[in-house]
């Protein structure tokens, strides 16, 4: 029987190479009238359990209604204001929090005594070698909606799990949070993925049905010697319909996307223990120390024993 690291999933393997480091959590309740403004540096995640608020993010022009059962990322972050009622003038949230006599969890009230909304909000930032690459392709917005009426039970499962910790925070609750958030993000993303537009930049990739075969087998096996031809065979087209369709969906060639997998890799290895560079250099496909660290030192702008040192003095 084959065991989950079995399963070729070039989604997880992407993913996993972004570490989510959460900032603030808190379940908030809020009673209508209420508007907030929210301008902390950062992503945002908002999950809406019962009630709705509206979303206006700075410079677009109309905002969003968000229902119970959807929840909203702002993988760039930006100020937005949440409210019962977009007409309302907002308060900073800091000046709400403040103001919030009852608070003795993580538990945040806010509001009159109108139509209630709750809702779970958190505050993080992403890290690792492909934080800032994942970043690019993420719109300003994912919106993540029940169709057709049916609920996201995923998201009203793992939401509830988190509003748990909120209520009654036990011993090793900063962890399952974490992990929770980083559940949500990662089901959103693939949400999104799933029923987005077409173009996504490289992500994009990871969904199509042929060129997501030739990614799976680089993560797998990013050591072998592959060719163009090889990849084109996994992917079940001919070497010139593989290579267009790659760039076309991907935004790079195949061997470019496979050598730069191999660099972010071996930064990954470094960042996470002492492996010799010298074995780390076979891991990713390189033939020797020295040729990692040339290669390495083009697209990090350092060696690999300094990027290790960075890492070690607590840097991203």
């Amino acid at each position: 029987m084959p065991t989950i690291d079995d399963i070729p999933d070039a989604v997880s393997d992407v993913l996993g190479l972004v570490r989510m480091r959460g900032e603030f959590v808190c379940e908030s309740e809020a009673a209508a009238p209420w508007s907030v403004r929210i301008q902390r540096p950062g992503s945002h995640m908002h999950v809406v359990q019962q009630g709705f608020l509206w979303l206006q993010i700075d410079g677009e022009e109309k905002p969003l209604r968000v229902a119970a059962g959807e929840l909203i990322i702002l993988p760039h972050g930006g100020a937005h204001v949440l409210s019962s009622d977009p007409r309302l003038r907002p308060i900073m949230l800091e000046q709400a929090i403040a103001e919030d006599a009852r608070r003795d969890t993580l538990v945040f009230h806010m509001g009159a005594a109108g139509v209630e909304t709750r809702l779970m909000c958190a505050r993080f930032y992403f890290a690792g070698v492909l934080a800032a690459r994942l970043l690019a392709v993420l719109p300003k917005l994912i919106h993540v909606a029940p169709a057709a009426g049916r609920p996201l039970e995923w998201l009203s499962v793992t939401s509830a799990m988190l509003a748990n910790e909120t209520r009654a925070p036990r011993a090793g609750a900063a962890l399952v949070m974490l992990r929770l958030l980083d559940l949500l993000f990662i089901q959103a993303v693939r949400e999104w993925g799933a029923t987005g537009p077409g173009e996504r930049g490289w992500l994009s990739g990871l969904g199509d049905e042929h060129i997501g075969r030739a990614l799976s087998a680089m993560h797998e096996e990013p050591s072998k010697n592959w060719t163009v031809e090889d990849l084109a065979e996994i992917a079940a087209l001919s070497r010139s319909a593989f290579a267009a369709r790659f760039t076309a969906v991907v935004g790079e060639t195949p061997l470019r996307y496979l050598a730069t997998w191999r660099l972010n890799l071996a930064a990954h290895q470094l960042r996470g223990g002492p492996t010799r560079i010298a074995e780390i250099a076979r891991n990713v496909g390189y033939g020797s120390e020295a040729a990692l660290t040339r290669a390495f030192k083009v697209r990090f702008g350092e060696t690999p024993t300094t990027f290790r040192k960075s890492t070690r003095n607590g840097l991203p």
